[in-house]
């Protein structure tokens, strides 16, 4: 099984991932917590298809994917979330470093995948950085 970490540097427990998600409209926040909880039951989350790993600038990462679809007046809108992380820092855990919602096009990943490698190097430093997740 794999156990979640959450890159939160802060001292109140409201840094990092948790600003993200904690700035989620609370449906939003049911559908990433359900993903989660579905993760943390497997054993090897390179088998999973919401799971894949980045390349080219986001190398070292890797994306979960939170696909929705959320009713808006008689219209139905697709939601894409997308939450970066990697393995580790210790066996069987993965660490979530920051999330966003995707737009039509892969530009939206840069400034995310900067900030995410940052955040895994520190990690990678001070392993403190990574607190076991409070959510789900």
């Amino acid at each position: 099984m794999v156990s979640f970490r959450c890159y939160d540097p802060s001292s109140d427990g409201n840094g990092g991932i948790h600003s993200w998600y904690n700035s989620l409209p609370i449906s939003f926040r049911a559908e990433v917590d359900a993903v989660i909880e579905l993760l943390a039951l497997e054993n090897n989350l390179r088998e999973i298809p919401e799971v894949k790993a980045l390349r080219g600038a986001c190398e070292g990462l890797t994306e979960i994917k939170v696909d929705f679809a959320l009713k808006e007046k008689k219209k139905e809108r697709q939601i894409h979330l997308r939450i970066l992380g990697f393995d580790g820092p210790a066996k069987d855990e993965f660490t979530l470093l920051t999330g966003f919602e995707k737009v039509s096009h892969n530009a939206t990943y840069g400034p995310y995948c900067r900030s995410a490698l940052k955040r895994k190097c520190g990690v990678i430093r001070d392993a403190r950085k990574a607190k076991p997740c409070c959510f789900p």
